[in-house]
């Protein structure tokens, strides 16, 4: 059983908008054993989407499309998929009803341009939509079947997981897929250390993608049933852990700062933050996670020495000897903060993001990562590359992961890379 997944957008082929869905979707369609053949990306043009959709049919068994369907006039996905067909686009009166409903429920006034949404390929199926406006579309060329979905993430997960996962038939097989996430050093350096698990001829297959620092190995099995490439996956991640120890800091959905919260509710522990160069990045990393209040109390964001030295007790003398991007100021400000807000641990962060900013003494990177607790304080030195938006989110990940080791009672490493 094999798919096609279409994305289409201008935004999209642009580079204005990531494409987060067919990555998703991909994930979604291989644990029903069902094999992505093909991503593609389109624009919001009639032909090149009645054509990808038209060739999609042709090879695949599913074809599914993201994206499209909304109200105004560079929507056309389903003026594509009707081309596709050979058929024209008719009014399906209890999509409008539905849509009509949810406007009058929201107390919104429904513009007309919203009507053509309830407009799908003749011979097709509407498919509802309990996130939002756009239906979906199902539909039949020769032996494939089509399923055309809003592109709005959530609405598009909740579509597919409600009314389009029970319509898909069953993979011969069963594929399963597993990632394991690091944190603490480079892909190359990983890479060295499982190399052997990453030939291109291995069952299960083993791979990995970096992300801000991030490195995740995707370990991929099929087998005739899931239970079997279950075993298979699950063979290569007690080896990956092994071999690689504290550096794997979780799996699959789960995040650092998910991690990290689990421990600190599991010792019944709390956490404050203090930032500079992060701005609030740590705390809302923190404060995604679901539950976060049981653990997290809050934090000051100190751009500004004064802000330092007003809210966290930082020292005046010590930032004019040693400057704001410094190892005793990240240890004060850490301290200062444990003190005014409590908790029993405290995060610190101040560095140079840039692009500016930086001199060779102290050049664009710099990063001291503080963490105060019972114990005392330990400040930690980086020199982050990247740009502004990495460096920033590899210190905010640079303070959990150490937070992480403490509360496991790991050994703190020092990379300054």
């Amino acid at each position: 059983m094999k798919a096609t997944i279409i994305s289409i957008g201008d935004e999209l082929v642009s580079g204005q908008t990531v494409d987060t869905n067919s990555a998703w979707l991909g994930r979604e369609l291989g644990r029903r054993g069902i094999t992505v053949v093909a991503h593609r990306t389109l624009g919001d043009d009639v032909e090149q989407i009645a054509e990808a959709i038209r060739s999609a049919a042709r090879t695949t068994e599913q074809v599914l499309v993201s994206g499209g369907l909304g109200p105004t006039a560079d929507d056309v996905t389903r003026e594509g998929l009707a081309a596709a067909m050979g058929v024209q686009l008719v009014l399906d009166e209890e999509s409008l009803t539905a849509i009509e409903d949810l406007f009058r429920r929201r107390g919104w006034t429904m513009a007309p341009t919203n009507r053509a949404q309830a407009m799908i390929p003749e011979g097709a199926e509407a498919i509802p939509n309990s996130r939002g406006t756009a239906p979906g579309i199902a539909a039949t060329i020769g032996r494939a079947r089509i399923f055309a979905t809003p592109g709005v993430p959530h609405e598009m997960r909740e579509m597919f997981m409600r009314e389009i996962a029970p319509r898909l038939p069953e993979g011969a097989g069963a594929i399963v897929q597993r990632v394991v996430h690091t944190f603490g050093l480079g892909e190359s350096t990983v890479a060295g250390m499982i190399g052997d698990l990453m030939h291109r001829d291995a069952d299960p297959t083993v791979g990995t993608t970096v992300a801000a620092g991030i490195i995740s190995i995707r370990v991929t099995a099929r087998a005739d049933d899931k239970d079997a490439a279950r075993k298979r996956t699950d063979r290569v991640v007690e080896e990956l852990r092994r071999r690689l120890g504290h550096l794997v800091i979780g799996e699959d959905d789960e995040t650092l700062a998910s991690v990290v919260g689990e421990l600190l509710r599991a010792a019944g522990a709390t956490l404050t933050v203090a930032e500079s160069c992060t701005g609030g990045l740590l705390g809302q990393m923190v404060t995604e996670v679901p539950g976060s209040s049981e653990y997290f109390l809050g934090g000051v964001i100190a751009y500004s020495d004064r802000i330092k030295e007003q809210l966290l007790d930082v020292p005046p003398e010590i930032l004019a000897e040693h400057g704001a991007v410094s190892e005793p100021v990240a240890a004060a400000m850490a301290v200062g903060c444990r003190k005014r807000i409590g908790g029993d641990y405290t995060i610190s962060i101040t560095g140079i993001a840039g692009p500016g900013g930086g001199s060779e003494a102290k050049p664009v990177g710099l990063v001291y990562v503080g963490l105060a607790g019972a114990g005392g304080v330990e400040v930690h030195r980086h020199v982050f590359s990247g740009t502004r938006a990495v460096i920033r989110i590899r210190s905010a990940l640079a303070g959990l992961n150490y937070l992480r080791l403490s509360l496991l009672g790991a050994p703190l490493p020092d990379f300054d890379r």
